[in-house]
């Protein structure tokens, strides 16, 4: 009996640990793709993931997308994150935005929050906006000019898209301002599939959520929405997976949707 358990024991160690080797999870998203998900006739339609996945947390895998694609230049849009998360994440390393500055050439930031904006200057962190990023586009642009040139850049959306109200509409003016062919867009959101969510509506009947979320986004949503905003989407992965959806290889059950897109000319 002990034998067998040891046996059982070791074979799932060694599964998990060639599990976690493997942490590719992009998926490409090619023209067929895009051509279901602009069609709005009402036909059920079926988008199929690849049944690879990353090991890696939201903020690394966000990095790591960012530098696959070879930019410098990074525009992060709701830099500061929650106020009183701030103190706490800058002292262990931790902050979002700081770590953007760690790993690429120039970072601005935006923020429509000023207190948590003042807050984050104080960490002598520069670059850093009290701004809303499409109703303010003239400074913005000008600040952006200063910043950066004419060198492209990539705007970086993480967990913001969920608190707008009307986040097609958002994208659109995003396209409209700043849809230079030269630039990139980054987007993660809460995924409505995430492992922890599935399992609190099977077996608790329950949801918990974010109060000041209009949205919960799936993967083809959210690519839809990119769709209609006339941003072409071309990678999609799923990050912050639970030990439970890596052993049974379900990338979609991650926490976190990462998609990036381009700009038309």
């Amino acid at each position: 009996m002990y034998k067998t358990y040891l046996l059982f024991y070791l074979t799932r160690v060694i599964l998990y640990y060639i599990i976690l080797k493997r942490r590719e999870n992009d998926m490409k998203i090619n023209e067929s793709i895009r051509n279901e998900l602009l069609t709005d006739d009402g036909h059920m339609g079926t988008v199929h993931f690849d049944p690879k996945y990353t090991a890696l947390p939201r903020k690394e895998g966000t990095i790591q997308m960012l530098k696959s694609m070879n930019v410098k230049n990074i525009i992060h849009i709701g830099c500061c994150g929650h106020l009183c998360n701030i103190k706490k994440q800058m002292e262990s390393h931790s902050h979002f935005h700081s770590m953007l500055i760690r790993s690429f050439d120039k970072v601005i930031g935006f923020d429509i929050n000023k207190e948590a904006v003042d807050y984050l200057l104080s960490f002598h962190i520069t670059d850093v906006y009290a701004m809303d990023f499409v109703q303010e586009h003239e400074t913005v642009s000008e600040i952006i000019g200063r910043v950066f040139g004419t060198e492209p850049y990539a705007i970086l959306l993480p967990e913001v898209l969920e608190h707008i109200g009307n986040p097609v509409s958002f994208l659109s003016e995003t396209v409209q301002y700043y849809g230079d062919p030269s630039n990139r867009l980054v987007i993660s959101v809460p995924n409505a599939y995430g492992f922890g969510r599935v399992c609190d509506a099977l077996f608790h009947n329950k949801e918990f959520i974010n109060m000041d979320h209009k949205y919960m986004f799936t993967p083809a949503t959210l690519l839809k929405v990119m769709c209609t905003a006339g941003i072409v989407p071309d990678e999609l992965q799923f990050l912050d997976l639970y030990k439970y959806s890596k052993v049974f290889k379900k990338p979609m059950l991650g926490n976190t949707i990462l998609a990036s897109g381009y700009f038309q000319a």
